[in-house]
């Protein structure tokens, strides 16, 4: 077994901030917003010295899944992400941004009436 890369404490560091943006988010499409951003500005310091252009497109929170995210196939089948995806924690410092926007996106659906009454006033 080869050594494994970990991206768990830079993955400390954008978390709180993120939680800090999704607790404001008022709707699902900021909650989505938020996560791809952030996800893509946590993916942009990993690989910034590389040619791998990371965009919206790429990341996607989906709840309806298993790890609650969609990775893009042109980012999937990217080599230079393919062999850091393969050899580190990533996949699991990703879900927990997902863990997060997932318990705030269970909030925003209990709460949707309240959110309702907010944009019609």
């Amino acid at each position: 077994m080869g050594n494994q890369i970990s991206f768990s404490n830079l993955g400390n560091e954008c978390v709180h901030k993120f939680r800090d943006k999704i607790n404001n988010a008022e709707n699902i499409v900021d909650l989505r917003n938020y996560f791809a951003f952030t996800v893509i500005d946590f993916l942009n310091q990993i690989f910034e010295e590389s040619q791998l252009d990371i965009d919206a497109d790429d990341i996607k929170f989906n709840p309806d899944t298993k790890e609650l995210y969609i990775l893009s196939d042109r980012l999937t089948n990217d080599l230079e992400f393919k062999k850091i995806w393969d050899i580190s924690d990533l996949k699991n410092v990703i879900y927990k941004f997902a863990d997060s926007a997932n318990h705030r996106y269970i909030h925003i659906n209990k709460h949707n009436e309240k959110t309702n009454k907010k944009i019609r006033n």
